[in-house]
């Protein structure tokens, strides 16, 4: 008589026939990323009724492989958990099990490319750097923030029951296409207002679905538009400057990008380099003017006014890399160029840099258009409109002036390094706020994110994370020259 401890069940034995069979294949990143697994795991299961099929589920003395091959054969659908370790893995030769898994599920998908089988679960990264190309492109989830996880469960769970959160309902009843305005005061008619919330919303959507590329670029593109347009409307520069003109041109063009700021914080943060280049060509779009109409004329330094949208957005871009670690959009906006006919120049090309990323007014005039007398009124001017746009992404007021700080150091130096400033070989380095907040940190007991930042080049040099991403070409000796360069400048008492 076969003894009762003698038969170790099998997760294969006694599936139910009525709860869908997830199989999930992840990497061994940490012990962190093994229990956040587990914990996917067992919530589908335990709140959902989902069965799943994990490898930390499998008892003493049964083979890996065979639960791979099998697992991954049985299930109804398989969780990919994404991460840039994940899709390493997947990318070795070494026999491992994420890359046997990942042979299992190449080879299924070629004779199945139809298949929905299996759903993509990003929990770091972004899609193009934590899953292999084959696996990218298809339909999935981000569960990155767990602050959502909850919400993207409940979704998940839905999609595995075949019953989808976000399937299209049923057709409605023919419409008898009725002629009917929608119209503010008479004007605009047929318009509506997109909010920030809702264009943010639908951000998110098409970052977290693949093969939403045309659609995600046309969006970007006809905001960038419209926020061009509206920039345009306002562009009557034959004025003199004062406090209250100043004010309303500050608020007009925040208000006609805000959308674009707003929508820019998620694309460094969950975006690819390709849409984050879409902001890069929004920007250019903005600094662009329209020519004088005969028996038009402009007061000098008044067009500065139309460079206060694309001001907010390039430092706004800037920010949010900062607070990310995402920093291979810089080069590419320190590099680029915008042609002639932008707002301080009908004949020259100048750098998106210098446009958008420096002061063109003088202290002096700043402070007195803004009633102030800060000693860094171009600096104020931007942090002070920003804040707002990232009060849930930083802990607190005072984490958020660290980041800006730790920006416009990083801007100061790349300004010089990528030849930003109008005449090439003019070394001037934008100061800021950045340099009272160095005195301000280095009297400070303990470390903080402004010091540490910059502390972390000297010591990890080339494996530093901005040059590790392209920054000063990816050089640590590049890095220091400008950074002692920098430093020279700044002891000078040149700013």
């Amino acid at each position: 008589m076969e003894k009762v401890f003698s038969h170790i069940p099998s997760p294969f034995d006694n599936i139910p026939d009525d709860s869908p069979v997830v199989f999930i294949s992840y990497s061994w990143d940490s012990p962190e990323h093994k229990a956040w697994v587990r914990k996917l795991s067992d919530d589908l299961r335990t709140k959902y009724s989902v069965y799943t099929l994990l490898d930390q589920n499998n008892r003493g003395g049964f083979d890996l492989i065979t639960f791979m091959t099998k697992g991954v054969q049985r299930a109804d659908r398989v969780l990919l958990i994404g991460t840039p370790e994940y899709r390493r893995k997947s990318e070795l030769y070494d026999g491992g099990g994420v890359k046997y898994e990942d042979q299992l599920i190449t080879i299924e998908l070629y004779h199945k490319m139809g298949s929905s089988k299996f759903i993509p679960v990003l929990r770091e990264g972004k899609f193009d750097t934590s899953f292999t190309s084959i696996i990218e492109t298809r339909t999935g989830y981000s569960m990155v923030d767990d602050g959502e996880y909850e919400e993207v469960l409940y979704k998940l769970a839905a999609d595995l029951w075949n019953n989808p959160i976000n399937a299209a309902p049923a057709l409605g009843p023919k419409p008898s296409f009725a002629v009917t305005n929608v119209s503010d005061n008479g004007n605009n008619q047929g318009k509506r207002e997109v909010t920030v919330e809702s264009f943010i919303s639908e951000i998110k959507r098409l970052i977290s679905t693949p093969n939403s590329d045309i659609a995600f670029t046309e969006m970007i593109e006809e905001e960038g538009e419209k926020a061009h347009e509206k920039i345009l409307e306002k562009s009557d520069y034959n004025f003199r400057v004062d406090a209250e003109r100043f004010k309303e041109y500050k608020d007009y063009h925040l208000k006609a990008v805000e959308r674009l700021i707003a929508a820019s914080i998620i694309i460094v943060r969950h975006g690819t380099l390709k849409q984050q280049q879409l902001l890069v060509d929004a920007m250019v779009k903005l600094c662009m003017t329209r020519p004088l109409g005969n028996g038009e004329s402009s007061v000098i330094g008044t067009s500065n006014l139309h460079l206060l949208g694309v001001t907010f957005l390039f430092h706004t871009i800037g920010v949010a890399s900062v607070k990310y670690g995402y920093f291979q959009i810089l080069p590419e906006m320190m590099k680029r160029g915008v042609p002639a006919g932008h707002a301080l120049s009908y004949s020259h090309t100048y750098s998106l840099a210098h446009l958008a990323g420096t002061n063109h007014w003088s202290r002096e005039e700043l402070c007195d258009y803004m009633n102030q007398g800060w000693y860094y009124p171009y600096s104020e001017l931007i942090s002070r409109s920003l804040l707002p746009f990232f009060k849930s992404y930083f802990l607190n007021d005072d984490e958020f002036r660290n980041g800006f700080a730790i920006w416009e150091r990083l801007f100061s130096m790349m300004y010089v390094y990528y030849k930003s400033a109008l005449l090439p070989d003019y070394e001037v380095f934008p100061s800021g706020l950045f340099l009272g907040e160095r005195i301000a940190r280095n009297t400070m007991i303990g470390g903080d994110s402004y010091s540490q930042f910059f502390a972390d080049a000297l010591t990890k040099k080339d494996e530093w994370e901005p040059l590790k991403q392209g920054l000063f070409d990816g050089s640590y000796s590049q890095f220091e020259d400008i950074n002692k360069r920098a430093q020279e400048y700044y002891s000078k008492g040149m700013y």
